[in-house]
């Protein structure tokens, strides 16, 4: 059985930072007397459930579109719960506690719970939601030697509030690495048994990263 672990877009998308939103426009409609409908559709890269390729902050690195298919399956996925409250970091203790039982893991996705007020509490979720310190994610980069990717249920691994912190992170996660980071995910109520993740990016050439479509089975 597959399930979906990514939001579908709407013009509501909550936006980093309450940033650029989803704009559909009509470009033909059957209803104005066209033959066919179709939409002009204008997004931010980083809008809705979405993945940061190494060149989102390494301008020498990988852009999502110069990722081959098999490099976008997980057959080793592990979902964990650190459960967090708005403006509440993810710290190097709490990845530590977790390092046995993830140790072999490709992808790993942590769900914060911050998607509980996604659609209710639009502004704190996009201005103060739950951050990786660098310290964690220099943890991540150095003692996870299998891992290719991170996801998480929070609008991005960084924080408004604490902007150079979430830079310094996703630099750790991403610059001089082959990694990935996948934001905003869709991990409520999610089961911890999946077998494996298939990322399914939008291959944009030259652009450093994209909305994503992310399956899972179980």
């Amino acid at each position: 059985m597959w399930i979906l672990l990514s939001h579908k877009l709407d013009i509501h998308t909550p936006s980093y930072n309450l940033g650029p939103g989803l704009e559909i426009r009509p470009y033909k409609l059957i209803a104005r007397g066209d033959s066919s409908s179709s939409y002009i559709i204008q997004l931010y890269n980083h809008l809705g459930t979405h993945v940061d390729a190494p060149r989102h902050f390494d301008e020498k690195g990988r852009a999502v579109a110069d990722y081959s298919p098999g490099e976008l399956v997980f057959t080793r996925p592990r979902l964990v719960d650190i459960p967090k409250g708005v403006d509440e970091p993810i710290t190097a203790e709490e990845m530590r506690r977790i390092r046995d039982g993830i140790l072999d893991a490709d992808l790993l996705m942590i769900r914060t719970g911050i998607q509980r007020i996604r659609e209710t509490e639009v502004e704190a979720f996009s201005r103060e939601g739950p951050y990786l310190t660098p310290e964690a994610a220099r943890f991540i980069a150095d003692e996870l030697p299998h891992l290719r990717a991170l996801g998480i249920d929070a609008v991005s691994i960084s924080s408004p509030k604490h902007r150079e912190e979430g830079r310094e992170s996703h630099r750790t996660l991403l610059k001089d690495r082959d990694f990935l980071i996948i934001e905003d995910m869709n991990l409520k109520d999610k089961p911890a048994n999946i077998k494996q993740v298939i990322l399914s990016p939008l291959m944009v050439i030259g652009v450093d990263s994209s909305p994503c479509v992310v399956w899972a089975e179980i």
